[in-house]
Order: structure tokens, then C-alpha cells, then sequence
């Protein structure tokens, strides 16, 4: 895995350092022993994790490193949905200076977010909110909002917006048939990748929020 892992974040442009590749092995340990007993996961094997979850979730720093105010800031994210701590968890690993709340309403996967959080030592900038994009009620607008493949665009778009600040952006993850979702959306950036070591197409739509 950490061959895997090494080689991919190299392709897409960021230092595989022994920190970060040293916090991924954790991470995915960590993950196979609580998937046993929780099922977090449907991807259970080591190469597995590094591409469908980590390289995949690490895909999201791109358009924050693209947008100017974002790029090298201790931004804060809202990751929604989070589920297992995709993407905010491996984007937070290749970006520590990133600042995190992970929405999870599933009680298992939000009891393996604080787990990790704490095995990886994140604590003081990572904080896990066990709730519903619709019921949350953030304590301050974030300076981007990322979902994997959770909402349609619009839904997402509707319900995040209020919660990012203006300027701020909201980043979503699709396969290859996303234009479908376009429709009446305002403005919105399409980024396409194929995740290394796959022939996995994947979109992220990025719109500024206004």
C-alpha cells in the first residue's frame, strides 16, 4: 500500500513524506480493524483503501490549491457525509494546516471518526459532529463545503450554501455522468481526473459560492 500510495500522491503533484505515508498505514489499519466488526466499508483491502478512498478523497486539495484564497491557507472545511473520513481525513493528512468539522449522523462511523482523529492526533484542529447536513446548525460559514458523491449537485448546492462563506466553495464529487446534473445550476467548474493505478473517471464540480 504505501508503494501504491507513495507513487499516486506523487503523480498528483504532492511529497509522499514519511509522515504522511506513515499516517495513511495507520489510517488504513485502523479502518480494516473497525470495518470487521462495523462495517465502514465495502473496500476492505489495502489497495483498495489507497485508491478508491485515499488517492480518490486526496483529489479534493486540487481545486483548493487551484483557487487562490484557498491554496495555502488553514482553511475550514466541512466535509458532509463523512461516513469512514472521506474525503476530509486524507485531505487533512496531505494538508495539516486544513481545519475540519466531519458531519457524520451514522453512530458507528462517527465513533470511528473520533477514534481516528485521536489515533492520528488531530484533535486540536479536527472536530466531528454526529448530525444531519439538514438539522446542523454550524457555529460559524466555512471557507469550503466537500461531499463524495452524497447529494445530487443541486440538492447539495441548495442545503451547503448557507453554510459557506461568500467567496467560499463548494466542491463535489461525480462519475462520468454528471452533466445530467448541470442543468439550471449556476456556474460551476468541472475538473476531470482518473484516479492513479485506475481507469476510475473522476468529476469534481466546483462553484464559487455567492
Amino acid at each position: 500500500m504505501v508503494s501504491i500510495l507513495k507513487r499516486g500522491l506523487s503523480a498528483l503533484s504532492i511529497n509522499p513524506t514519511d509522515e504522511i505515508l506513515a499516517a495513511f498505514a495507520a489510517y488504513a489499519s485502523e479502518l480494516q480493524k473497525w470495518t470487521k466488526v462495523h462495517n465502514l466499508t465495502s473496500v476492505t483491502d489495502e489497495e483498495g483503501i489507497a485508491v478508491k478512498h485515499f488517492l480518490d478523497s486526496v483529489l479534493f486539495t486540487i481545486p483548493l490549491r487551484d483557487s487562490v484564497p484557498l491554496r495555502d491557507s488553514d482553511s475550514e472545511i466541512l466535509d458532509v457525509g463523512s461516513g469512514a473520513g472521506f474525503p476530509g481525513i486524507p485531505m487533512k493528512i496531505v494538508r495539516p494546516e486544513l481545519r475540519l468539522t466531519l458531519l457524520e449522523p451514522k453512530g458507528k462511523k462517527a465513533a470511528f471518526l473520533r477514534h481516528i482523529v485521536h489515533k492520528l492526533n488531530l484533535g486540536k484542529d479536527v472536530i466531528v459532529c454526529e448530525d444531519r447536513l439538514e438539522s446542523f446548525r454550524p457555529p460559524h460559514l466555512y471557507d469550503a463545503a466537500v461531499v463524495r458523491a452524497l447529494f445530487s449537485a443541486g440538492e447539495f448546492i441548495s442545503k451547503a450554501s448557507p453554510m459557506v462563506k461568500p467567496g467560499g466553495l463548494i466542491l463535489l464529487g461525480k462519475g462520468r455522468d454528471y452533466k445530467k446534473e448541470l442543468t439550471g445550476l449556476p456556474s460551476v467548474n468541472v475538473s476531470q481526473f482518473t484516479i492513479p493505478f485506475t481507469d476510475i473517471e473522476r468529476v469534481i464540480l466546483t462553484l464559487v459560492n455567492t
